[in-house]
């Protein structure tokens, strides 16, 4: 779970996430992109640093009554082609 949830910041602090413009503008974005940078530099979602800093950044996306959902969509196609059993993609 907190791989994934360090995946999903991962991905935040790059993505041009439309969703976040759509309903939080410039700000809302950088927000979401200085927020998630915040949780990884502060050791992850698994550490408790990063859960607070993780709780903040859920906190302010609610009050701009943004979500990453770019991001989320994203992670869900990440976790897919993970789980796909390929010829071309030896696990």
């Amino acid at each position: 779970t907190h791989a994934r949830l360090d995946a999903l910041m991962a991905i935040m602090t790059s993505l041009t996430d439309t969703c976040v413009l759509s309903r939080a503008g410039l700000e809302g974005l950088d927000a979401m992109q200085d927020g998630a940078r915040a949780v990884l530099s502060a050791g992850g979602c698994a550490h408790p640093a990063g859960q607070a800093a993780l709780a903040a950044l859920d906190s302010h996306m609610l009050a701009l009554n943004a979500s990453p959902g770019g991001a989320a969509d994203l992670l869900a196609a990440t976790l897919f082609l993970d789980r796909i059993e390929s010829p071309y993609f030896k696990h």
